[in-house]
């Protein structure tokens, strides 16, 4: 279809026909928005970051997954405009930020993001507010937009409801990957009855919020709650993403410590991965296939280290990965010392070649409003109109809230197996 055509259809693997109207405004934004060359570069940064690794599939784009937000919060619009007549006129504000939110996603998604230590988010906002065509087209829409929706990510745009729609914990972001993920990486653990929770949710005008409406309502919402924990459990925590994150993580800083020795690094790459500030423009240049080109060509750096641990990234040579008991710091310390020995042993670099991994997780948290980053609650309002906070009211939810899910995971390579293996035994029982 051209863009020149009235309608156009998505067909999408989690929500079927996606289709957008030119005639109604937020529908045109929408289409003009997806054909900028910022918003098309999403195609080329996986969703699940390196998860392919792991699950076949899962060769999903944060393209698809911010289409997909944006067609759920624009039925979930729909549905509190019943309601909330200011829902109507948001319209176009709450899809181009569902749209937006994650156009300043970099290579592998959050997986470098933890490694080089950037926000994502910030550079969504740069991108939305810089020179670039997204900007243009918002502009001519309404002036005022760019700002809007830089305010909704911030979350400093009121009324605030609008943020928890896109940002909380009860999210059309967290509903729509939630269900791509599952989908995508051929699992089951994150479903729930997304129809059943939008259906359920209001605005509380009084009070500037989202709440959930009625017993079944929360019986939905906790299924979902529950989806959460299953997928971090069984997907993005799988003792093989962890090992894939650590084996790009040693892979970047090895580059890093090379510097300009590096075989290739075009200016771009250069300056995101030593943390030189880089303008909106070199950022929009960094990909997954930029990413990954760097590291083909890395395989031939003359660099042992970093040729050997490129070569074990672009063939799917992955470290591996054993979970530690609950033993406390002092314990995974004694272990990671003892593992670096092991590596050294055998002729490889333990600064590169052996690591800790921590994971852990709440899929749901109620608000602690001493934590630098309070989180929002999830409120439900039961049959007889009482508000109450979910966890409160919710036994489930209350054992989600209170669980210890943080964990270590030692990575090593494979040559170095059967030497770890007998330094954990010595260790476990000491």
């Amino acid at each position: 279809m051209t863009n020149g055509s009235r309608k156009r259809s998505y067909l999408d693997p989690i929500h079927q026909d996606i289709v957008l109207d030119r005639a109604k405004p937020a529908e045109r934004l929408v289409i003009d928005l997806i054909d900028t060359p910022e918003f098309q570069r999403l195609r080329r940064i996986h969703q699940l970051g390196v998860s392919n690794f792991t699950f076949q599939g899962a060769e999903g784009s944060r393209f698809t997954h911010s289409v997909g937000v944006m067609h759920v919060a624009s039925r979930l619009t729909d549905l509190l405009a019943e309601t909330t007549p200011a829902a109507v006129e948001l319209k176009p504000l709450i899809a181009a930020t569902a749209l937006l939110h994650d156009i300043g996603h970099g290579p592998y998604s959050h997986v470098t993001e933890r490694i080089i230590g950037y926000d994502h988010e910030d550079w969504s906002c740069r991108i939305i507010s810089g020179d670039t065509v997204v900007n243009r087209v918002l502009s001519g829409f309404d002036p005022q937009l760019p700002a809007g929706i830089t305010g909704v990510l911030r979350k400093t745009f009121e009324p605030h409801w609008v943020s928890h729609m896109v940002s909380s914990q009860l999210d059309c972001d967290r509903f729509d990957y939630l269900l791509r993920d599952s989908y995508m990486t051929g699992t089951a653990y994150g479903l729930f009855a997304l129809q059943r929770i939008l259906v359920s949710l209001e605005v509380d005008e009084a009070n500037d919020r989202i709440v959930v409406s009625g017993d079944k309502g929360q019986t939905a919402v906790e299924d979902y709650l529950f989806a959460r924990y299953s997928m971090y459990a069984q997907v993005y925590y799988h003792k093989k993403n962890l090992a894939a994150r650590a084996l790009l993580r040693v892979l970047v800083n090895r580059a890093r410590e090379i510097g300009d020795r590096v075989c290739f690094m075009d200016e771009p790459t250069r300056k995101w991965l030593t943390g030189e500030p880089l303008c909106v423009d070199e950022y929009l240049q960094l990909d997954d296939v930029q990413m990954t080109y760097h590291i083909k060509r890395w395989v031939r750096d003359p660099d042992p280290i970093l040729s050997d641990l490129a070569s074990r990234f672009v063939n799917r040579r992955l470290f591996k990965a054993t979970k530690l008991p609950a033993r406390g710091q002092g314990f995974e310390e004694g272990i990671l010392k003892q593992a670096a020995e092991a590596v050294a042993r055998i002729g490889l670099d333990p600064a590169y070649y052996v690591a800790l991994e921590s994971t852990g997780l709440r899929p749901y948290d109620y608000y602690r409003p001493e934590a630098d980053a309070p989180q929002t609650n999830i409120m439900v309002r039961s049959e007889d109109g009482w508000v109450r906070e979910l966890s409160s009211i919710s036994t489930p939810i209350e054992a989600l809230v209170k669980g210890n899910f943080a964990a270590a995971w030692l990575i090593y390579p494979d040559e170095a197996r059967a030497e770890i293996a007998s330094l954990r035994e010595l260790a476990l029982v000491s």
